[in-house]
């Protein structure tokens, strides 16, 4: 084969890739020097990559798509054994790279026909690279599946189940083994018990959507309209006090010219894979997590459910996966306070009754409120003691107290705890300083945003 033609960038085969030329290295060697540490790896996988890579510039796409689905299985076996936090960084490079070999090369195959190769299979193929991998060449995942989803225009069918890592979990933040539900009888919900219950009601007239009975006055959390950088920082950062801003988020696309609904979300992300969490709450025994595209997701937990079973979007960067949701939200100005650059951007999506059991984080949090509303309550954390966290590394942060049915012959200190509290509605910014403990329950269909910062 002429030297001309091995070099050639794949960008060529298809017009939606053109963009990406700039980008996209022009030979093999070029694309695996993101491997910084080749010995990881070990010599038989690094041949079989290096093999896949000149495949692809080798114009060979077929025999490309079969090497990488080898690889990738082997390296998902790798990312899921032992903790997500201890796999090397270049078993994560590795799969990043590998579905760029493999979209790339689906791609250049999209108009085969007897490639059964359709548009969200390679719309999958990034996103599991996104959401299994690292970063490269300036996250070129993310802008491939862009362009590619620009070129593809509105035909975003789901993706039917075909084997390749379908229902192998993309998030492994969560922890799937968790507490058991407190043996004994259901105490009596009241004031005295801190109990969750006796502050929001159902309201069956209200399409079954939970709603806020009584706000204590005297437990709301303060309300501030969009305060000065100097003012958040000498009323609240420097003291810690939590508070809910408002009127500072309203220029958001998101809440005015490009405004987030059901209808805009699937337009925009709807073939797009995400992890989904499936059940109750984190510290169930029955938690699980599945990946599922946008448009399932809304179909199966928010528009058309057919059963109790909750499912949530949750803590998940989504707009590094999805540039144009990005583009709709930015980061808050008073973040600049924060010592390091760096702020934590994730996704809260789901429906009507979505619980986050009481926890804390590290670090400062901004809780974006942009569709539906949610209830929050907040420990500072003077009454760590009096909440039980769990007693396992693992869920340390995390409260053993069911705070919708407090067990007080097992936890007696919890009916001691003081707490604050607020509904959160759209435009709406609550402030949770580090340690504080926290518990939001979604009272509808429900989108946020949160940034940790430090």
């Amino acid at each position: 084969m002429a030297e001309e033609d091995k070099a050639q960038p794949p960008e060529e085969t298809h017009p939606s890739l053109g963009p990406l030329k700039d980008i996209l290295p022009d030979s093999a060697s070029k694309l695996l020097s993101h491997i910084t540490d080749q010995s990881v790896l070990g010599d038989a996988f690094f041949s079989q990559l290096s093999t896949a890579a000149e495949q692809l510039f080798s114009k060979e796409y077929a025999q490309c798509i079969e090497s990488c689905n080898v690889l990738l299985d082997k390296t998902w076996e790798k990312l899921n054994t032992g903790y997500w936090k201890d796999v090397n960084i270049n078993w994560r490079y590795a799969y990043t790279l590998l579905s760029v070999l493999k979209a790339l090369s689906q791609c250049a195959l999209l108009s085969n026909s007897e490639s059964n190769i359709d548009h969200a299979s390679i719309l999958k193929t990034c996103d599991m690279g996104l959401l299994m991998g690292a970063p490269v060449m300036d996250n070129i995942l993310a802008k491939m599946s862009t362009k590619f989803q620009q070129s593809f225009g509105e035909r975003r069918p789901s993706v039917a189940d075909d084997g390749d890592n379908e229902e192998k979990s993309g998030s492994e933040n969560r922890v799937p083994h968790k507490k058991s539900k407190a043996d004994g009888e259901e105490n009596q919900k009241s004031s005295e018990n801190n109990s969750v219950d006796d502050t929001y009601k159902r309201s069956e007239e209200n399409g079954g959507s939970d709603s806020v009975s009584t706000l204590s006055k005297e437990k709301e959390i303060p309300q501030c309209q969009c305060p000065s950088v100097e003012m958040f920082n000498a009323m609240f950062f420097d003291l810690q006090h939590p508070v809910v801003i408002t009127g500072a988020i309203g220029y958001w696309p998101a809440l005015t010219t490009s405004k987030w609904s059901l209808e805009y979300l699937k337009k925009i992300a709807g073939a797009r894979t995400v992890p989904v969490e499936i059940g109750s709450r984190y510290t169930e025994e029955d938690w699980t997590q599945k990946l599922m595209t946008v448009n399932e997701f809304v179909e199966e937990f928010i528009t058309n459910p057919k059963s109790e079973t909750k499912g949530y979007l949750a803590q998940h960067n989504l707009f590094d996966q999805i540039s144009e949701l990005k583009d709709d939200i930015s980061i808050p100005v008073y973040c600049c306070l924060g010592q390091e650059e760096e702020v934590d951007i994730n996704a809260w999506f789901g429906p009507q009754g979505t619980v986050s059991p009481l926890h804390q984080d590290p670090k400062h949090n901004f809780l974006c409120q942009v569709m539906g509303e949610k209830y929050v309550r907040l420990y500072s954390p003077e009454f760590t003691e009096h909440v039980y966290p769990h007693p396992t590394k693992m869920l340390e942060n995390t409260s053993q107290v069911d705070c919708e049915q407090p067990d007080l012959e097992k936890f007696p200190k919890f009916a001691d705890a003081v707490y604050l509290e607020c509904v959160l509605k759209p435009g709406d910014m609550l402030y949770i300083p580090p340690k504080h403990w926290h518990y939001v329950r979604s009272l509808s269909v429900s989108f946020s945003v949160s940034f940790w910062w430090q």
